[in-house]
C-alpha cells in the first residue's frame, strides 16, 4: 500500500511535469488532452512506475482518452441528476439521496481507473466489478480515502502563499490518482478480480 509520503513525493519528482496542467488553457482541446494525461498517470502507476509522473506523450492519444473521460463523467453526472430530486422527497428521500451520492463517490474513482487500464468505456462502465473492488477491500479503500484527504490538507496548507497554487493544485490531482491507482494495483493482484 502506498504511503502519504510517497503520494506527496510523486508529483514533485519531476517538477516540470506539474506544468502539464497548462494544457487546460487551450479551450476544449487542452481540457481533453490534460484529462487523458491524468489517465496516463494512472496507467503508469498500475504498471508499477511509482517514482514520477510520466511524460505527457503524444497530444492526440491523450485527447482521445480525454474524450472517454468526458463521456464517463457525463454519464455519472446524468445518473446523479435525477437522484438529486430524492433530497426533496422527505426524510427517507434525503437519506436515499446521500446514500447514492456516497456510493457513487466510492465507485467512481475505480471506474476511472478501469477506463485508464484498458482505454475502454465498456471496461470503465463495469459497475459490478468496481463495486466488488471497493467493497471487497473496504478497509484498505477507506485507508486510501483518508490518505488522499491527508495529502489534500498538506497541499492546501502548502498553498497558503497563493503563488504555490500553480504547484499544489495539479499535485493534488496527481497524488490522488497515484493513491487510487496503487490501491487498484494491489487489489488486482488478488485472483478474484
Amino acid at each position: 500500500m502506498a504511503t502519504i509520503e510517497q503520494a506527496l513525493k510523486f508529483p514533485f519528482a519531476r517538477i516540470k511535469r506539474l506544468f502539464y496542467w497548462l494544457w487546460i488553457l487551450i479551450p476544449i482541446f487542452g481540457w481533453f488532452a490534460f484529462s487523458g494525461y491524468i489517465m496516463r498517470i494512472i496507467q503508469s502507476v498500475i504498471k508499477g512506475k511509482y517514482k514520477q509522473a510520466p511524460k505527457f506523450g503524444k497530444f492526440w492519444p491523450n485527447f482521445i482518452l480525454g474524450i472517454y473521460v468526458f463521456i464517463l463523467s457525463a454519464v455519472i453526472g446524468i445518473v446523479i441528476m435525477p437522484v438529486s430530486f430524492l433530497q426533496f422527497a422527505g426524510p427517507f428521500g434525503f437519506i436515499a439521496y446521500y446514500a447514492v451520492i456516497i456510493y457513487i463517490s466510492f465507485i467512481a474513482p475505480i471506474m476511472f481507473i478501469q477506463l485508464a487500464e484498458k482505454e475502454s468505456l465498456t471496461h470503465a462502465f463495469n459497475v459490478v466489478r468496481a463495486h466488488k473492488i471497493v467493497f471487497g477491500n473496504f478497509k484498505e479503500y477507506i485507508i486510501v480515502v483518508l490518505q488522499q484527504l491527508a495529502v489534500a490538507i498538506v497541499l492546501l496548507i502548502a498553498s497558503i502563499p497563493i503563488i504555490t497554487l500553480i504547484f499544489t493544485l495539479p499535485a493534488m490531482s496527481y497524488s490522488k490518482n497515484y493513491l487510487y491507482a496503487r490501491f487498484y494495483r494491489n487489489v488486482k493482484k488478488k485472483p478474484k478480480y
